[in-house]
């Protein structure tokens, strides 16, 4: 739905827009929509592709077009395009910058980062509520990881009056979230802390849930998985041992999809609006 959301506003800012192979139909009139990626990028000069650009080896989303794929978006798009996604893998950027079309990873702009920790936050302490039968309020909480996400996490769970235990190695960081945390590690003694939790919210992406930490986890303590792919939990182990173990990509265009679609519209009219006027002037957007 962020991808709804994005093509409504983009069309409402004045900007020419296709829809192709949304999860849902838009209610503005000016929005053309195309059955096949090759249409859509007839007359494209920009193409809005979904955040994360890539999931399980195709772009991402729940469509049903045949040609909704990297090749096509690479044979199609017009020399001297631009794209804008999100955790675009470096590989596929490289294709399309060697064929001249200009690559923004919204995810790897500070601003957007920090707006969209807000809404993965809130989407956190939502499964947490919905799938364990009890309070967040007052209840242990570990947070993995204290950089931008982490630190927004933590102040939402001290809201909640949560005993909160964070986990950071940096010591900037670690210094940091001693100002809000109850208790700070930075690395050494994980295994000993984190069997007094009830709920672990991981933000590092790197394997640091491992089997030694995972032996020590409570039954009855939900693991909640905020990092990108691949994770930072062993999820062989932790299916051995019965946890409850979730993992949370993409929670701000699930949770805040439409809030999320006004933060990357923002920052494509940015760009574009940056961009010498005859680089490009109000034209497509798919």
């Amino acid at each position: 739905m962020r991808q709804v959301f994005l093509a409504e506003i983009l069309s409402s800012k004045g900007y020419r827009v296709t829809a192709c192979g949304l999860c849902g139909r838009t209610d503005d009139h000016r929005i053309r929509r195309a059955d096949t990626l090759k249409e859509a990028l007839e007359d494209a000069d920009v193409v809005a592709a979904p955040v994360p650009f890539f999931s399980a080896g195709k772009i991402s989303g729940k469509y049903q077009i045949s040609d909704m794929d990297v090749e096509t978006l690479l044979r199609e798009m017009t020399e001297n395009g631009i794209l804008f996604g999100g955790n675009i893998p470096s590989d596929v950027g490289k294709r399309f910058r060697d064929r001249g079309v200009t690559v923004y990873d919204m995810m790897k702009d500070e601003y957007v980062a920090m707006q969209n920790t807000a809404a993965t936050a809130e989407g956190a302490i939502a499964e947490a509520i919905k799938r364990s039968p009890r309070n967040l309020s007052k209840s242990r909480c570990m947070v993995l990881g204290y950089g931008r996400c982490g630190s927004t996490l933590a102040l939402l769970l001290r809201g909640f009056s949560c005993h909160l235990t964070v986990v950071e190695r940096d010591a900037a960081r670690a210094a940091g979230a001693s100002v809000l945390a109850d208790r700070v590690l930075t690395g050494q003694g994980l295994a000993e802390e984190i069997g007094d939790a009830e709920f672990i919210f991981n933000t590092v992406p790197e394997k640091i849930l491992n089997r030694e930490e995972l032996l020590r986890v409570k039954k009855s303590a939900w693991i909640f998985d905020l990092a990108s792919s691949p994770g930072g939990a062993d999820y062989t182990a932790a299916s051995e041992l019965s946890l409850n173990v979730m993992p949370l990509p993409g929670l701000p265009g699930k949770y805040s999809p439409e809030t999320s679609a006004e933060i990357l519209a923002g920052f494509i009219g940015n760009r574009l609006g940056a961009l010498p006027a005859d680089r490009f002037c109000k034209g497509s957007v798919v």
